[in-house]
């Protein structure tokens, strides 16, 4: 999430004479004369809230209603919902338009803002934007234009190219006076997505919603003329930064485009005369670029972009390491050699420390916007994290879903090890039960109604919902990880879903990952969690509170079995190893054997005559015999282990563990059960 304080690209770009008559599509196709079955008030309508809203819309809205050549988009126009109401309309104040070829399809649509935007990102218009009253046509029929926006200048768009087309919208909170309505909108089938911040415009990420659009009317001109454009790669680095520069002008002479003048470095003097050049920044600061073209037809056209090479610009990242239970240690991993920084830890606008690495202590778990940033002697950057001290972020409360069977959750890839101790299912309903099933997941859950199964890693229903319901499961960097849970009995599934809908920018211990609506088509207490299950990216989570530890205990390998016929044991952890706590494991087996753990500071896989040893026996410590060496009756035995509450334990591991069991008689002798692998922590 960056606020990348780099010099917008200023550019200089001559137009030609207009001599085409100007024509328009409506976007989505087919929707021109016919209701889109859907309305929104994102970005218009939102009154006095901020937004920053992106619309990205297939390339074949054009193509398919016979737009096969460049156009110059010079105006956008969106309409009311059906309806028969009037509204009094209003405007809006300091209102950003901005276009571009987006750098995604809209399937890919990203919930960072700028990785959508294409390198002809240009600003068309900024200033205030009428919302015009009126009155609706009635049910079933599209209402009038209520949003008319004609550019400052024309976007070059070439829908040939087969890249989408992206219109972006952003103004804050307070820019509204008035009244307004909805705007029609398309969802199934529509082949646009959006992305939207109904919070704060100057936040580099919002919510993506797949397959869903506003119809807009896109007026245009047939590109006549010559116009200058490029791009280049990289065009951020370290010293010596050696960058590709593609022209990318268009001509509408046949012949097109026939001489080239580069002035790479700002200097006024040309250093290229070649299409494609490269050129080698050697020296730190931000570079102008200019590049002039000519034609056989329209004389030379120029275009500059300032600031556009930055070289050793700082970039702020940074990671965490929970060094107590809400006491965190920032470790800055910003690219360029700042030389201050700036932290702000709840981002209440109060900066908190200006060391490179603090430590900082939050009052309580919960859920923080951090932000750092970083400056140097030309540059300055900023991040924000949304970062959960305890806890897994999810969105705030929108509305309450009741239904007799169907469970809501989220689903998410780990980017870290991680556990989770707990977990709470808001209950605004008050019906004071909770049910909750976590599952290790084979990848991502399938777009409905596909479904998936399996998985199950923890389950529990009835718990009163007052207080989060204990837990111990781990999980390793990179797998799959879902969670459903609704407040409710056998009767009634009530979930509490967020807002806003679509995916959510999480994190976990600072790495940023996101969560996807994941959900059963069954009650979760009458299924026992082992029903199939589903994905709707675009739909809202249900929020299940994830209370989280960086002590893990990772379950591998597999077990053996004796060969009475009986199964191999199972080693669990069932009390994390978090420092000043007993940490636990839980045997269980059906020989009826003497146990012993073995204990050893790695994994192993070395096959035996009576199975495979799962801990590295060149790291083995010491054995536990287990129940006092006598047989261990059938069923669980349970070892616990006293965890010293000593900071310089933070982290440590791993500790593996594996249980052999003695089974005289048996064709094998002996039984062994898969490995666990612990690493202490808060």
């Amino acid at each position: 999430m960056h606020l990348r304080c780099l010099a917008g690209a200023v550019i200089a770009l001559g137009f030609t004479a207009e001599l085409d008559a100007q024509t328009s599509v409506v976007l989505p196709n087919g929707f021109a004369t016919v209701e889109g079955a859907n309305n929104n008030i994102y970005p218009w309508g939102r009154n006095a809230t901020a937004v920053r809203y992106q619309g990205i819309y297939d390339s074949t809205h054009f193509t398919a209603q016979g737009v096969t050549y460049p156009i110059l988009v010079r105006r956008l126009r969106w309409r009311a919902n059906a309806t028969a109401a009037s509204w009094a309309g209003g405007t809006y104040s300091n209102v950003e338009v901005s276009c571009a070829t987006s750098a995604v399809d809209f399937l890919a649509a990203s919930a960072t803002f700028a990785s959508n935007r294409g390198p002809d990102f240009t600003q068309v218009l900024n200033g205030n934007v009428a919302f015009l009253g009126g009155t609706g046509n009635g049910t079933g029929v599209p209402g009038p234009t209520v949003v008319d926006v004609t550019f400052n200048a024309p976007f070059l768009y070439d829908p040939t190219t087969g890249n989408d087309f992206l219109y972006e919208i952003a103004f804050a909170a307070g820019s509204w006076t008035g009244a307004s309505t909805a705007c029609d909108a398309v969802s199934t089938g529509s082949l646009c997505s959006r992305i939207y911040n109904l919070t704060d415009p100057t936040q580099p990420t919002g919510t993506v919603g797949l397959n869903y659009g506003l119809v807009v009317d896109v007026e245009y001109l047939p590109a006549a003329g010559l116009f200058p454009d490029f791009r280049a790669t990289p065009r951020a680095g370290n010293a010596p930064l050696n960058v590709q520069f593609t022209d990318t002008s268009y001509s509408s002479d046949p012949n097109g485009v026939q001489q080239w003048a580069w002035d790479l470095d700002g200097d006024n003097i040309a250093d290229a005369a070649v299409p494609n050049p490269s050129f080698t920044y050697g020296v730190e600061g931000f570079y102008n670029v200019s590049l002039t073209v000519i034609d056989g037809t329209h004389g030379p056209r120029s275009i500059t972009k300032n600031a556009f090479i930055a070289v050793d610009a700082v970039d702020a990242s940074f990671t965490t390491t929970t060094v107590g239970a809400s006491t965190v240690r920032f470790n800055d991993t910003s690219l360029g050699n700042p030389t201050s920084w700036a932290w702000d830890f709840q981002n209440d606008g109060i900066v908190d420390s200006t060391a490179q690495n603090p430590v900082f202590a939050f009052p309580a778990p919960g859920s923080y916007q951090v932000k750092l940033d970083v400056a140097d002697a030309f540059s300055t950057d900023s991040t924000i994290v949304n970062l959960g001290v305890g806890i897994l972020p999810i969105p705030g409360f929108g509305s309450t879903f009741s239904s007799a069977s169907a469970t809501r959750g989220f689903y998410f890839q780990t980017p870290v090890r991680f556990s989770i101790v707990n977990a709470k299912v808001p209950d605004e309903t008050g019906h004071g039960l909770q049910n909750v099933a976590i599952y290790r997941l084979a990848g991502p859950v399938p777009a409905f109604s596909a479904t998936a199964s399996g998985g199950l890693e923890f389950y529990s229903v009835g718990q009163p919902s007052a207080a989060p319901i204990p837990c111990a499961v781990s999980f390793e960097a990179g797998e799959w990880v879902g969670v459903l849970g609704a407040c409710g009995d056998a009767s009634t599934m009530r979930n509490s879903y967020g807002t806003p809908a679509g995916p959510f920018v999480s994190s976990i211990f600072g790495s940023p990952t996101t969560l996807f609506r994941m959900l059963t088509q069954t009650n979760l207490v009458t299924s026992g969690g082992t029903a199939p299950y589903s994905s709707e990216n675009a739909a809202a989570l249900s929020r299940v509170e994830l209370g989280i530890s960086n002590s893990t205990g990772l379950s591998y390998g597999a077990g053996t079995a004796s060969g009475s016929g009986n199964a191999a044991p199972t080693l669990r952890t069932t009390a994390l190893p978090r420092l000043g706590t007993t940490a636990e494991l839980t045997v269980t087996q059906q020989d009826n054997a003497i146990g012993i753990l073995l204990l050893a500071l790695g994994r192993g896989n070395l096959p035996l005559p009576f199975g495979t040893l799962l801990i590295d026996p060149l790291s083995y410590q010491l054995s536990i015999t287990l129940n006092g060496g006598t047989p261990m009756n059938i069923g669980a035995t349970v070892q616990q282990f006293p965890v010293p509450n000593d900071p310089v334990l933070n982290g440590a591991g791993p500790v593996t563990f594996q249980n052999v069991n003695l089974v005289p008689g048996s064709p094998n002798e002996l039984s062994l059960s898969n490995g666990q692998e612990w690493f202490a922590g808060y």
